[in-house]
C-alpha cells in the first residue's frame, strides 16, 4: 500500500515540481470544502486557505462523496488548505480515503492568479467513474446543494 502514494519530501516531490521544499498544501474538492461534512478532518490543521481550481473532472458516487480524476479537460472548483503537523495530517487523511484514493502531485491555480504544487486525492482506479455521475461544472458544493 505504501508504494500508492507519494511522500513529502520524497524524490516525487522533487521531479514532481522542481522543488525540495516541503509540500505542505492540499487541493481539496468535496466533501472536505468549507462548509462540508469532512472539513473536521482537516479543520484543526489548517493555517489558511484559498479558492483554486485545477484541471481534471469530478464525479458523484451514489455514497454521497465525489471521485478526482485527471483525465478530461473539464474545470474541478475547490480550495487550497495550507496544513500542519503534516505527519499526522496525511496519516489521518490517507486513511479516510482508504483504497479508493491514492495522494498525488498536482498544479492548482487559485482564483487570484497564483499556479501551486499540492496535494490531492484521486481515484486510484480512474476506471471507477463509470459508477458515478460526472459533475459537469466540477463543483461538488454545488451540486450536492441542488440534490438536497
Amino acid at each position: 500500500m505504501a508504494e500508492r502514494r507519494r511522500r513529502t519530501g520524497s524524490f516525487e516531490v522533487e521531479r514532481t515540481t522542481g522543488s525540495h521544499e516541503v509540500l505542505d498544501r492540499l487541493f481539496v474538492y468535496g466533501t472536505m470544502r468549507q462548509g462540508q461534512t469532512a472539513r473536521s478532518l482537516v479543520a484543526n490543521s489548517v493555517t489558511r486557505s484559498a479558492q483554486a481550481w485545477t484541471s481534471g473532472q469530478i464525479y458523484a458516487f451514489p455514497m454521497g462523496y465525489p471521485g478526482f480524476t485527471e483525465a478530461g479537460n473539464g474545470r474541478v472548483v475547490g480550495e487550497v488548505v495550507w496544513l500542519t503537523d503534516l505527519a499526522a495530517t496525511f496519516g489521518l487523511l490517507d486513511a479516510y480515503e482508504g483504497e479508493d484514493f491514492v495522494r498525488v502531485i498536482k498544479r492548482v491555480t487559485t482564483d487570484d492568479g497564483e499556479q501551486l504544487w499540492t496535494w490531492v486525492y484521486a481515484l486510484a482506479d480512474p476506471a471507477a467513474v463509470k459508477l458515478g455521475t460526472l459533475i459537469e461544472d466540477g463543483d461538488w458544493v454545488r451540486y450536492w446543494t441542488e440534490q438536497a
